[in-house]
């Protein structure tokens, strides 16, 4: 039996391996043995939803007991995902993320033009943790707080960290890793 696996959807200006993403990759593949697979999305200094949710259509196997992990604009698109698959035990790892219009990045607006339906996604969750830094210039944790409320997912607000990729020190996340180790190993 192959183990689930896990997906990582980046953010805005960012691609696969960026930031901690190679990192938080080898930690999990060497360290717990399971597969992680990070995306890489068409035009992400230009996103456009709809060749988000179709890049994740044709690269993502739709399946049961795999993990969701999103970063900053990678966070709505894991929400999107949840929305329209009928998948379930579902872990999800998000960070940075927001789930409404952001005033400090209104380009990505198009993202949360609909409201995403927790009632349809809840139900697909085994378990969901969300991380921010209480200094991130770019989405205001208050944001990112919201949104894990409305996930009824574990918040871990970091003293510092900015935006997880905006001060050269962005190469580890070991936050990410410790809370990804504990929704990949508890029952």
């Amino acid at each position: 039996m192959t183990k689930p696996t896990v997906y990582m959807f980046h953010g805005f200006t960012s691609f696969a391996d960026d930031h901690w993403f190679p990192w938080l990759e080898d930690q999990v593949e060497h360290q717990l043995k399971i597969p992680f697979k990070k995306l890489n999305f068409p035009d992400s200094y230009h996103p456009d939803v709809a060749s988000w949710d179709r890049y994740c259509d044709q690269t993502i196997q739709a399946a049961d007991n795999i993990t969701l992990v999103g970063h900053s604009l990678g966070c709505i698109q894991v929400l999107h995902y949840l929305q329209a698959h009928a998948i379930k035990n579902i872990n999800v790892l998000l960070v940075s993320g927001f789930d409404e219009p952001v005033w400090t990045i209104p380009e990505l607006n198009s993202f949360t033009k609909h409201p995403v339906d927790y009632s349809e996604i809840l139900p697909k969750i085994r378990r969901a943790t969300v991380i921010s830094a209480i200094n991130d210039p770019s989405v205001p944790y208050s944001y990112t707080l919201t949104m894990a409320r409305r996930l009824h997912a574990k918040f871990v607000l970091m003293p510092t960290g900015h935006h997880f990729t905006d001060m050269g020190d962005d190469k580890e996340l070991p936050i990410a890793f410790t809370e990804l180790k504990t929704l990949l190993t508890s029952i």
